[in-house]
């Protein structure tokens, strides 16, 4: 078995990185959907704050969830983003 190339490792690294990255972007936007009828309580102070700082919060909830990888979102994409990717590089050698 030979050891995997840096140049073959970049493209799977940039693939799973724009898996997770959209799952991450999903699920926050799910999450501000989620929240969007939720009034701002007393638990994290309410009022104005809470509301110009929650939208922060599900991002990083996002982040947090995707990292986690139990939704499979990133890994589907990511599968996605390597085949198309491994179908481009083939469809430009000789």
């Amino acid at each position: 078995m030979t050891a995997p190339t840096a140049k073959s490792a970049t493209p799977n690294r940039a693939a799973e990185k724009a898996g997770q990255e959209f799952e991450a972007l999903m699920v926050g936007q799910m999450l501000e959907s989620m929240f969007a009828g939720v009034e701002t309580g007393s638990a994290f102070g309410g009022g104005q704050g809470e509301r110009t700082w929650r939208s922060f919060m599900l991002q990083e909830y996002g982040k947090a969830i995707a990292e986690a990888g139990t939704l499979g979102i990133g890994r589907m994409v990511e599968a996605d983003v390597a085949r198309l990717y491994g179908q481009t590089s083939e469809g430009t050698k000789g």
